[in-house]
């Protein structure tokens, strides 16, 4: 008697004689087999019970044909393996069902220990990319379970250490107030992180909620460049801020791209040594301008930007070690960290440049850096002016 774990296959041929002789087989060999003649009805089977392991599915067939039946069953996001049958042998077939997501091919006439074969390294294929997916699934639910369990605890830190550095429950005297402003300081690095990587989760899964609106560039920039002018400050780093007069809005999300600086200013900050500067500066350049820059390969070009005729350009230069040019085609990718060393560098997850080029490109801009390992970087933005931009929600 079968077992609650033996794997059932369907068998989906309009040659009776083949598909009787398959079925007789796999019973033989421990499979639950079904049997359907034409695509429409393996597709009703396959809604209704969605357990099979194995479609056995021949290309040639009246009304739907396999490659049809494939193509659902892919769009549909079914998991079960699909081994396509053929007696044409076409080699070019073959390779258009492999890439609408078969998981073999097999030409008739064929012998049924080939057969045998085929089906226990499909099954263990998809044993492997189903143990993989709730493998990922679980990963991104304890991800996003930890971080948000963890920001809520870190606000009412920073909080009650910012109510004694005020001094609201005694006297606090300057060398304490400094040392509870870096544990503030540090709290909030790791709200960042956090916000980053929920961001990014939502970047990813298309479901960021961005609200896109025309934006005064200065004051957006004034207003972060005020923000790190006391650690700047405080770790004997000159900040200065030099912004074109009479340059356009652009259209972005503000919380997003004060964010998007936020980090740049962070990281700069992070490499730069004591006695060095950071400046950040905003242009507006014409069209042929930007046609002329050397934009590298790994800035996504958003589509019909080189036609545009008015850009606005943000930069964030420091004098750090710089990046090494081997690693500046990553530095933007997920959980990468940069190998520049200073003495005053402090460990990050490597998610705020992931932010940063997910986020411009939701504006339809681009990022990159410039960057000559032991002579400081500079992290270009570029965004289209206001005027030329798409403005509203997303």
């Amino acid at each position: 008697m079968l077992d609650q774990h033996v794997d059932k296959i369907l068998i989906v041929d309009d040659e009776e004689e083949i598909a009787q002789a398959l079925k007789l087989f796999l019973d033989d060999e421990g499979f639950a087999s079904s049997l359907a003649s034409d695509g429409a009805t393996a597709l009703d089977m396959l809604e209704k019970e969605k357990d099979y392991s194995v479609v056995l599915l021949d290309i040639s067939m009246p009304g739907l044909d396999g490659v049809t039946v494939l193509r659902r069953l892919h769009d549909a996001g079914s998991d079960t393996a699909v081994i396509m049958m053929s007696g044409y042998g076409n080699e070019e077939l073959a390779v258009e069902c492999m890439r609408n997501g078969a998981e073999d091919y097999i030409s008739k006439p064929f012998a049924l220990e080939d057969m045998r074969q085929r089906i226990e390294r499909a099954r263990a294929h998809r044993r492997a990319r189903i143990e993989k997916r709730q493998l990922q699934q679980e990963k991104e639910d304890f991800i996003l379970m930890l971080s948000h369990d963890m920001k809520n605890p870190l606000t009412a830190v920073i909080g009650s250490i910012d109510i004694i550095r005020e001094g609201r429950l005694g006297a606090v005297n300057e060398e304490q107030g400094e040392y509870l402003q870096s544990a503030i300081d540090s709290c909030n690095e790791v709200v960042i992180m956090i916000d980053n990587l929920l961001d990014i989760r939502k970047f990813e899964a298309g479901k960021i909620q961005m609200a896109i609106h025309p934006c005064n560039v200065h004051e957006l920039i004034s207003k972060v460049a005020d923000q790190f002018a006391r650690p700047a400050s405080h770790d004997g780093i000159e900040l200065t801020v030099d912004l074109q007069p009479g340059t356009s809005e652009i259209a972005v999300d503000r919380n997003a791209f004060t964010r998007v600086l936020g980090n740049l200013l962070g990281n700069a900050l992070k490499f730069t040594p004591e006695g060095g500067r950071i400046a950040v500066s905003c242009r507006s350049i014409h069209g042929d301008t930007v046609r002329a820059l050397k934009i590298p390969a790994y800035a996504t070009i958003p589509p019909d930007f080189p036609e545009g005729n008015c850009f606005i350009r943000v930069a964030v230069r420091d004098t750090g070690n710089g990046i090494p040019t081997d690693e500046l085609d990553r530095i933007f990718d997920r959980y990468t960290q940069f190998t520049r060393r200073t003495e005053r560098e402090r460990g990050g997850a490597g998610l705020g440049l992931a932010y940063c080029k997910l986020a411009i490109e939701s504006f339809h801009g681009m990022i990159w850096a410039e960057c000559e390992a032991g002579h400081g970087s500079n992290f270009v933005i570029l965004l289209p002016c206001c005027s030329e931009s798409s403005s509203g929600g997303k």
